[in-house]
């Protein structure tokens, strides 16, 4: 079966492969400052949002269920960005992030019990919905993606500052609170979007394993960054094409192709290191 000659493979292509490129980048800000999970949490508060405009009986206006959405999120993007400038905070950042991702998850499936069509709606927030996605959502999303792109190269400099030196850049007078706010909110825009299309887990693959091969196979950052974005096209394509040929549901395929070729690479890696070695001996 030839998987480009169907139209609901080519615009989920199109929409991982516009997932996949801002997922790698800002996935590499986040696995550098230390917090993984915030992506994960982030998903999560957006998927509540949405859940709560099915309880409201918002769901049927898709501006009302992403600004739901987006507001949560915003909440915790608030909350990490405040947490990340005390000092004296005894209790790793990690903690609270997991506590926010626990809680908006027990929210989430406290909410959909009352809802007949509960279960099926907490499956798409795992899952997401890349076989039925609209062309539409999938186009405004890239123009959304493009925007905040524009936005983090032309603050790059600050960005990469408070990601790799949030002291030094402190000391060069950087308001860390306001731009760590930046970029959570920036972030969680982000997120929102992605959860709708490709669900929580994904979400976090993709933000994270792509940063994570990129930094195994390197320390600097511009090589970091582009071994991560072909890690990311790579693995979504044969994830996407695997679930077509075992008739698998695409998100969950592509987050397993992805983590299997993390390993793969990793033992590659390690390989290389070895006989780099033993041939310098």
């Amino acid at each position: 079966m030839d998987a480009f000659a169907l139209p609901f493979f080519r615009v989920a292509l199109i929409a991982i492969l516009v997932l996949a490129g801002i997922h790698a980048y800002l996935g590499f800000h986040i696995v550098r400052r230390g917090v993984i999970f915030v992506d994960l949490a982030l998903a999560q508060m957006a998927a509540l949002g949405v859940a709560l405009s099915l309880i409201l009986n918002l769901h049927e206006n898709e501006y009302l269920t992403y600004a739901m959405a987006l507001g949560m999120t915003f909440v915790g993007a608030a909350v990490f960005a405040w947490l990340r400038g005390q000092e004296k905070r005894s209790v790793p950042l990690e903690a609270f992030i997991g506590i926010v991702f626990a809680t908006a998850q027990a929210a989430v499936f406290m909410i959909l019990e009352k809802s007949p069509s509960g279960p099926e709606h907490i499956k798409e927030t795992l899952t997401g919905s890349l076989f039925t996605v609209p062309p539409r959502q999938v186009w405004m999303t890239a123009g959304l993606y493009a925007a905040i792109g524009l936005a983090h190269f032309v603050l790059r400099k600050p960005f990469f500052e408070i990601t790799t030196d949030p002291e030094g850049a402190e000391k060069r007078g950087r308001r860390l609170f306001w731009w760590d706010l930046l970029f959570y909110a920036l972030f969680g825009i982000m997120v929102t979007s992605s959860v709708q299309i490709a669900g929580v887990l994904l979400v976090f693959g993709l933000l994270v394993i792509p940063a994570v091969a990129g930094l195994m196979a390197t320390s600097r950052t511009g090589s970091a960054l582009a071994i991560g974005w072909g890690f990311a096209f790579v693995g979504s394509l044969i994830g996407l094409m695997g679930s077509i040929q075992l008739d698998m549901p695409a998100s969950p395929s592509i987050l397993v192709a992805l983590s299997l070729l993390l390993v793969l690479m990793g033992a590659g890696l390690a390989i290389k290191n070895k006989l780099a070695t033993a041939g310098a001996r």
